[in-house]
């Protein structure tokens, strides 16, 4: 897994509304609000704004715990075969190991803030848009070496592509909504 240097000592700092650095991550924009750089590889905190019906692919991050913050939209998460559903003020947290994706089932763009404890996801990310470009095709295999060498494995592909072969019925015992005021 690449590293930070984490023999920095952290100072204090702000992010405005609307500002950070952006990154082009295979098809989806996310803006680093707190780079693992600027806390000495303790954390990541990105903001990410998800189409209708977009989200990433099952994947999961070996030494990583992820957690969001539902700002807008309406989720579908699923974490190692749960699925959970949450909309705005809600929290889903995926511990490190967990197969974990979310979908934005709304019909409008959706926004979460998402911590990654320890950091270096940040690191993920820009080596993942330099190797694919906004409006390119990744190469597979380049793509799987980047996963490995950040200690992530990807599973299998997004929500929107396997739901549309995955049986349909009453599912309800597999179903936990998430609400704000859990």
């Amino acid at each position: 897994m690449t590293s930070v240097q984490t023999n920095v000592t952290p100072k204090a700092f702000s992010v405005d509304a609307g500002k950070g650095r952006p990154v082009h991550v295979l098809g989806n924009d996310v803006i680093i609000k707190v780079s693992s750089r600027d806390t000495g590889g303790a954390f990541t905190v990105f903001e990410s704004r998800t189409r209708p019906l977009a989200g990433p692919p099952l994947h999961l991050h070996r030494n990583q715990d992820e957690w969001w913050y539902i700002l807008a939209g309406e989720f579908k998460f699923e974490v190692d075969g749960q699925e959970i559903y949450a909309g705005p003020g809600s929290t889903v947290f995926a511990p490190r190991g967990s197969r974990h994706t979310f979908q934005n089932v709304g019909t409008v763009p959706g926004r979460m803030l998402t911590m990654v404890v320890p950091g270096g996801v940040d690191l993920f990310f820009e080596e993942l848009e330099t190797l694919a470009p906004r409006g390119t095709v990744p190469d597979r295999a380049a793509i799987l070496t980047v996963f490995a060498k950040h200690g992530q494995e990807l599973l299998g592909p997004p929500l929107a592509q396997r739901t549309a072969t995955k049986p349909t019925g009453n599912n309800a015992r597999s179903r936990r909504l998430v609400s704000s005021s859990a």
